[in-house]
Formats: structure tokens, C-alpha cells, sequence
């Protein structure tokens, strides 16, 4: 049995989480493996109510469980997220995108993952704030760049075989020198084609020519905003979920936000579907449990099926079914490929 600790959040992740860990439990029951799932509450509702906005004993939970399912949290984003991605060294955050069938986008045939250095650079949260001034110190090291670009040099390995490092080292040293970093690794990875593109070029061009792309590795603060631009092109960032991972513990979630104006039965919950795929086949690889990896690659499947059908679709994906019609479309045709 694997210990899930569940991050409930805020706004609609409540509703979406439960419609998640509600697929996870049948499939586990059809696929043949168990999980137990361990409330560890945080976010803006917790801070109201408790006062902190990650209790001790949820954080404590957290970090006894094999791996942790997330929804989106609200304003206490930094002090939840951010806190467990630094404090648990998940220093590895991927996103990928990709045009998914009967999610209208301008563009076809984008295929492409941005890892993200998730412990440093500005986010690293050594400021000063002051009446008259703010200031925000920025933080590379080589040890995080260099894992961080082993991590994507490894995935463009195993992809396309081509990686781009982002920076803007022709402003800020500090990005020069991650850059400097990523390239001292890619002397170790012959079979990738290796470039390098400015952070305002590569928004540009992520805009213009996106199929382009394969592996973006970037710094902690562009890797954020890139991924929510990279979410637009393909169609909306509903269909975005997201793995935080260390040597020893992940943490998976939509890309989204918590959306707080929205009727949470009008949700898309495949971001946070997709998320739970990305856990499944995350805890698999590292247990070397093929069912999880199986149940991971129907699940992906299954939610590709129903977007392609364009029969149970959600208000943002142009349809009128609700959050549970979704959830119970995918659940179908998982039976189907079982």
C-alpha cells in the first residue's frame, strides 16, 4: 500500500481533488494496487482557521508519505508550495505541454516540457522590504543548476534528443552563470542538440514557433512564467499538471490556480487528472511497480480519449458536462482499455 499525503487547497481544488482521489480508488481496486490517502490540509483556508497556513503536522504527514497529491492553493501559494518545494528539496519541477486532441488551439504538433529549477533564484526568498526600498536577492548555485540540468538533459535524452537552455546572462551575470553551469553539463550528454535562447526570445518564440521546442531548462522565476504562457498555447492551462520532484520524494499538481469565482462544478479537472497520471507513473518508476506505470498510461489514455470524443466536455473546453461527468467519462472508457 502507498501513503498518499492529500493537499486539499482552496477555491474549486477541494471538489476537483476528491473527483481525483475518487478515480484513484477504483482504479486501484480494477488495476490491483492500494492507496491510502492522508488529509494533510494547508492553504488559505487553514491559515483562517488555524492560523498557519501549513500546519506542523500536516507538513510532518507530507513528509512520511510516499508522495503527495496537491490542489491549487490560493494568496498562501508562497508560504505552502513554495516552503514544501525548498524544505523537501523537490528541486526538479516539470511541466510539459502538449497539443491534446479536441482542445482548440492555434497551433498543432507542440510537444514540449519546461524543467524548471524549483529552489532558487528569486524565489529563494532572501529579501529586505522597507519603507523606501525592496530588495530581492537573486540565487544559482552549481550544485542545484548542475542537477537541474542533469534532470533535463536526461529527459531530452530520452525525447527528441534537443534542449534549450533560457536565461538572460546578457543582462544579469547570475544567468550567465547558470547558463555557464548548464553547458559544462551538456558536455556530457554528445546525443542532445544543445542551444541557448534569451528568456524574451524564447516568450517570443514560444508564441511564433513553438513545435521548435523539445526540453526548455530554465531558472526557477522564467520556468514559472513560461509554462503558464506555454499552457496558452495550447489550448488553456485547465489541461496542465505538474510534477515536483527530488532524490527521495514528488509532489504532483495542476499548473492551474484555485479560481476562486468559479463554480467548482464547472471545473475541468484533467490538469489535476493529469497530475495523479504523473504520480502514479512517478511512484511506479521508483517502486519499480509496473501496475502503477500501467494504470499511469491508461489513465493519460482514458483522459485523451474523452477530449478527442468532444462528447463530455467542460464549459472552458466549449461543452456544458460538469466536473463529475468528466471524471465518470474518463472512468468508462478506462474500463474499456482494462
Amino acid at each position: 500500500m502507498y501513503r498518499v499525503s492529500v493537499i486539499h487547497g482552496d477555491g474549486i481544488g477541494p471538489y476537483i481533488v476528491d473527483k481525483a482521489l475518487g478515480l484513484l480508488t477504483w482504479l486501484g481496486d480494477v488495476a490491483g494496487f492500494r492507496m491510502e490517502f492522508v488529509e494533510t490540509p494547508a492553504g488559505d483556508r487553514v491559515l483562517d482557521e488555524t492560523g498557519h497556513a501549513l500546519p506542523d503536522d500536516s507538513l510532518r504527514k507530507i513528509a512520511s508519505s510516499d508522495a503527495c497529491l496537491k490542489g491549487p492553493v490560493g494568496e498562501t501559494a508562497r508560504d505552502v508550495i513554495v516552503f514544501l518545494r525548498q524544505r523537501l528539496d523537490l528541486y526538479a519541477n516539470i511541466r510539459p505541454f502538449k497539443n491534446l486532441p479536441g482542445v482548440r488551439s492555434k497551433w498543432q504538433g507542440v510537444d514540449l516540457v519546461i524543467v524548471r529549477e524549483n529552489t532558487e533564484d528569486l524565489y529563494k526568498s532572501v529579501e529586505d522590504v522597507g519603507v523606501d526600498h525592496a530588495v530581492a536577492m537573486l540565487v544559482i548555485t552549481r550544485r542545484s543548476t548542475e542537477r537541474i540540468a542533469r534532470v533535463g538533459f536526461e529527459m531530452a535524452a530520452g525525447r527528441r534528443r534537443k534542449l534549450t537552455v533560457v536565461h538572460k546572462g546578457n543582462v544579469v551575470r547570475a544567468y550567465k552563470y547558470f547558463r555557464d553551469v548548464c553547458m559544462e553539463v551538456a558536455a556530457g550528454y554528445p546525443e542532445v542538440e544543445v542551444s541557448e535562447m534569451y528568456v524574451d526570445n524564447a516568450a517570443y518564440q514560444l508564441v511564433v514557433n513553438p513545435q521548435s521546442f523539445d526540453v526548455l531548462l530554465t531558472p526557477n522565476m522564467f520556468g514559472d512564467i513560461l509554462s503558464d504562457q506555454a499552457a496558452g498555447v495550447v489550448g488553456t492551462i485547465g489541461v496542465a499538471g505538474s510534477a515536483n520532484i527530488g532524490d527521495r520524494f514528488g509532489l504532483f499538481e495542476p499548473v492551474h490556480g484555485s479560481a476562486p469565482g468559479l463554480n467548482p462544478e464547472q471545473a475541468n479537472p484533467t490538469a489535476q487528472l493529469l497530475a495523479a497520471k504523473m504520480m502514479l507513473e512517478w511512484l511506479g518508476k521508483a517502486r519499480n511497480d509496473s501496475k502503477l506505470v500501467r494504470a499511469a498510461n491508461i489513465l493519460e489514455r482514458s483522459v485523451e480519449a474523452v477530449l478527442s470524443d468532444g462528447k463530455v466536455l467542460t464549459p472552458d473546453l466549449g461543452g456544458s458536462a460538469t466536473c463529475g461527468m468528466f471524471v465518470e467519462a474518463v472512468k468508462s472508457k478506462i474500463a474499456a482499455f482494462l
